[in-house]
C-alpha cells in the first residue's frame, strides 16, 4: 500500500470538499493506448474539476482534463451516476447541476491549453428546489433519479430525465448532511443534525423507521448493557457532512457521526461508526469505536473479496468479504466484514480535517480530500486486499413490511446476522500508518510514513487515539507550500484474533521506506472493553481552519 500526496494546487489551495470516481470501468482512449480512471473534485473555489488518474511506472499520475465553472459558490458534493454518463454537483447556492460529456469538439482548444480542455462537458440540467446549501447527493441504481440533502432541513427526490422534484421530504428538525440510496431500490436513508437516521420507503415517500436512541450491543456484564443511549452527535458536530452509505449488497447501512455518551458528565464520550441491518434501523448490530476522532464519511469498496481461510469466523454470515473506508477528522480506517478490528489505519496525512473519500471501481485506489486544499491517494497493490470474489451468487433481499408482526419476516435477518457486537479497538490487528510531518533544513516540507504497531496495556490503549492525533499539534499552523510526493510500501496484516504479535522490519532507502510485517504467535493482553469506555477528564483542543480568499481560476 502506498500513500501519495501529489504536488497539485487542486482548487487554488481552497478546501477540497468532495471527490468521486466515475462508476464505469477503466477507459481506453481511441487515439492512444491510455488507460485511466476519471475523478471529479469539487472545491470552495466554486469549480468542478475532472481528472485522469493513470498508473505510470509503478506510480500514479494526475491530469486535469476539464474545468466546470458554472457554480457561483462553493461546491459541496460531486457524484457520478452509476451509468457513468452524468455528473451531479451541488453547491452553497442551493443549486444542483447535471453535467454530460460531449462526444465531439465544438471548438478547437487554444494553443498550450490542450490538457485543461482535453474533455468537454456541458451543463445538461439544473435542479432548483432547495432554499439553502446542498450538502450531499446520492443516485438511484438505474441513474434515473437522485436524492439530495440540504441545510434547509429537507431532502428532495428528483426525476433526472424530467428535471423536477418528485417528493420533498420535510420530516426534519435539522440540516440533512448525508443521504444514500438503497442498491435494491427500496429505501432512502438520511442523516441529519437532529440526531436521527431515517429510513424512507420509496413507494410511499414516508419515514418508516428512524434511529435516535437505542440499546447498544455490548459484551455480557458491561455497564451499558440493557441501557438506552443516544446514538449520534448533535448540531455541535464539527463537520459539514455525515455521509452514510449502504453496502454493495444493501444488507447493511453504515452511518458516521456516532457517539456513545457516558452515564456521568465527567466521562469522555466515545466516537463511533454505527452499523444497522436494512431490516431494522432502530437498533444497531455493530458499533465501531474511533475514540477521540468523530467519523464524517463512509464509502464501500465496489469489489467484494473471498473469505480468508486463515481469518476469524465472520460475524455476518456472508459468502464474501466487504471492505469499507471510514473517514474521521484526521484518519481513515479500513474495515472488512470478517475481522472485528480495522485492517488498516492511515492517520495524520493532512493538516486539517478530512471531507470525503472515494474508491476506484477496481478497489485499488482510495482518494481522500481535505480542507487543507490537497488530496491523498492511497494505492493498493494487486491482490493486497484479497482475492476478488467471482461467484455469481446474488443475495436476495425481501422487502420489509413494517406492519406485519409475524416473526417470519426476521428469518432472513437471523440467518445473516449472528450476533450484535460492540467492537474493541485492537491495535495489533491493524496497520496504523502515521504520517509524521517534519521540516527539512532546506525549508521544504516533507511527510514520511511510519508504521506503528502498538503493544500497549489497557490504559495506554485507551489514550492511544488522542496521543496519536495531537502529537504533531505544534506544526499544525504551518501551511504546506510545496508538498512533496511521498510513498511507502506496506503489507497489510490480517489477524485471526488479538493474539498475533507483529514485528516491524524496516529497510531504509533513499526515497522509499519498504516495510515488511512479520507475524508471530504469542499471547498478548486483550483490551478490556471497560477501559475503552472508562472515564477521563475532557480537554479542549484548539480548532485550526486554513482558508484563503476566493480567487478567479485562470483559464
Amino acid at each position: 500500500m502506498k500513500c501519495i500526496i501529489p504536488e497539485i494546487s487542486w482548487h487554488n489551495r481552497d478546501p477540497v470538499l468532495s471527490v468521486d470516481f466515475q462508476y464505469s470501468s477503466k477507459v481506453t482512449t481511441d487515439n492512444k493506448d491510455e488507460k485511466f480512471w476519471r475523478l471529479a473534485t469539487g472545491g470552495a473555489d466554486s469549480h468542478v474539476l475532472i481528472w485522469h488518474v493513470e498508473f505510470n511506472n509503478g506510480g500514479i499520475s494526475m491530469t486535469c482534463v476539464t474545468e466546470l465553472n458554472r457554480h457561483q459558490k462553493a461546491v459541496n458534493v460531486v457524484r457520478f451516476s452509476p451509468s457513468g454518463e452524468i455528473l451531479a454537483s451541488g453547491d452553497d447556492e442551493s443549486v444542483i447541476i447535471l453535467w454530460k460529456q460531449k462526444g465531439n469538439w465544438d471548438i478547437l482548444p487554444l494553443p498550450g491549453d490542450e490538457n485543461s480542455n482535453k474533455e468537454q462537458w456541458s451543463s445538461w440540467k439544473v435542479l432548483r428546489g432547495h432554499l439553502e446549501d446542498v450538502y450531499d447527493i446520492s443516485w438511484s441504481p438505474d441513474s434515473n433519479m437522485l436524492v439530495s440533502g440540504s441545510v434547509d432541513n429537507t431532502a428532495i427526490v428528483w426525476d433526472v430525465n424530467k428535471g423536477r422534484s418528485i417528493s420533498i421530504l420535510q420530516d426534519y428538525k435539522g440540516f440533512v448532511q448525508g443521504v444514500t440510496w438503497d442498491p435494491s431500490n427500496q429505501y432512502i436513508a438520511t442523516m441529519s443534525t437532529d440526531r436521527q437516521c431515517r429510513l424512507i420507503d420509496l413507494n410511499t415517500m414516508k419515514t418508516i423507521q428512524r434511529a435516535n436512541k437505542a440499546k447498544v450491543p455490548t459484551s455480557p456484564g458491561h455497564r451499558l448493557e440493557g441501557k438506552t443511549i443516544r446514538l449520534f452527535h448533535d448540531d455541535t458536530f464539527k463537520s459539514f457532512f455525515r455521509r452514510l452509505t449502504f453496502t454493495n449488497d444493501g444488507l447493511l447501512l453504515i452511518v458516521p457521526s456516532g457517539i456513545i455518551e457516558p452515564e456521568e458528565s465527567t466521562e469522555r464520550p466515545l466516537n463511533a461508526t454505527i452499523i444497522f441491518s436494512r431490516h431494522n434501523v432502530k437498533e444497531p448490530i455493530m458499533i465501531l469505536p474511533t475514540l477521540d476522532e468523530p467519523t464524517i464519511a463512509v464509502r464501500c469498496c465496489p469489489v467484494n473479496y473471498e473469505l480468508r481461510d486463515d481469518g476469524p469466523v465472520s460475524i455476518i454470515a456472508l459468502p464474501y468479504r466487504m471492505i469499507f473506508a471510514v473517514a474521521t477528522q484526521k484518519s481513515v480506517f479500513l474495515y472488512d466484514t470478517q475481522q472485528l478490528s480495522p485492517i488498516a489505519v492511515v492517520s495524520n496525512i493532512h493538516y486539517t480535517r478530512l471531507t470525503d473519500i472515494t474508491w476506484s471501481m477496481d478497489g485499488r485506489i482510495l482518494v481522500v480530500s481535505s480542507t487543507d486544499g490537497y488530496c491523498s491517494i492511497i494505492h493498493f497493490h494487486d491482490g493486497e486486499l484479497g482475492t476478488v470474489y467471482s461467484a455469481n451468487k446474488p443475495i436476495e433481499i425481501s422487502k420489509l413490511n413494517i406492519d406485519d408482526n409475524d416473526e417470519d419476516k426476521h428469518i432472513e435477518l437471523k440467518k445473516t446476522i449472528n450476533k450484535p457486537y460492540l467492537f474493541d479497538i485492537d491495535n495489533e490487528a491493524a496497520m496504523d500508518v502515521d504520517a509524521v510531518t517534519s521540516l527539512k533544513n532546506s525549508g521544504h516540507s516533507s511527510i514520511s510514513l511510519t508504521p506503528v504497531i502498538s503493544e500497549l496495556d489497557p490504559e495506554q490503549q485507551r489514550i492511544h487515539g488522542s496521543d496519536n492525533i495531537n502529537k504533531n499539534k505544534n506544526i499544525e499552523n504551518k501551511i504546506i507550500e510545496n508538498p512533496e510526493e511521498i510513498t511507502e510500501d506496506i503489507k497489510l496484516i490480517y489477524s485471526e484474533a488479538s493474539n498475533n504479535e507483529c514485528t516491524t522490519i524496516i529497510d531504509k532507502k533513499d526515497s522509499v521506506d519498504e516495510v515488511t510485517l512479520v507475524t508471530a504467535k504469542s499471547t498478548s493482553p486483550k483490551i478490556n472493553l471497560t477501559s475503552v469506555l472508562s472515564a477521563k477528564t475532557p480537554r479542549r483542543v484548539q480548532l485550526i481552519t486554513l482558508s484563503s480568499p476566493k480567487r478567479t481560476k485562470n483559464l
